[in-house]
């Protein structure tokens, strides 16, 4: 008779036990926690700073629009959306245009549109894991269950 093994690496093994089987946050909210978290473990073991600033610019709608993928009224309300929660000099007119500080563009990104967050943190925690594995680090530990 033919057995079947399952693996599944160590950090997936994680991810569903506080991410996809966790009850008290929204899934999104859950999967940038962890992401945040396991960025944070792998910038204190490869003794790496945090230097990404994924913000450091400021935009109008238009741009805001190509930046999110999001048609013009969605970004228009994420902004009142924004102003509303107090954040209201994240915004100002130039040459009568909208145009949003980086540190609004941070807000809308972190508060608003929560998967391109997550996708900058996906990108970010590859980045850091190819970094970990040249460095001789052992990745591929797997959980296995027969």
């Amino acid at each position: 008779m033919r057995s079947r093994k399952y693996f599944i690496l160590i950090e997936g093994y994680y991810w569903l036990l506080n991410v996809y089987f966790q009850k008290e946050k929204s899934l999104i909210d859950a999967d940038i926690n962890f992401f945040e978290d396991r960025i944070k473990q792998y910038e204190e073991l490869l003794k790496v700073e945090n230097n990404q600033n994924w913000w450091n610019e400021d935009m109008d709608i238009e741009q805001l629009c190509k930046y999110f993928n999001r048609k013009e009224i969605t970004i228009r309300k994420a902004i009142k959306k924004m102003c509303d929660n107090g954040f209201r000099e994240y915004k100002f007119l130039f040459y009568n245009k909208v145009v949003i500080f980086c540190k609004g563009v941070e807000w809308l990104c972190k508060n608003v549109f929560k998967k391109k967050y997550l996708e900058l943190l996906e990108k970010y925690k590859m980045e850091l894991t190819e970094l970990y594995i040249e460095r001789g680090y052992i990745y591929d530990e797997f959980f296995g269950r027969s």
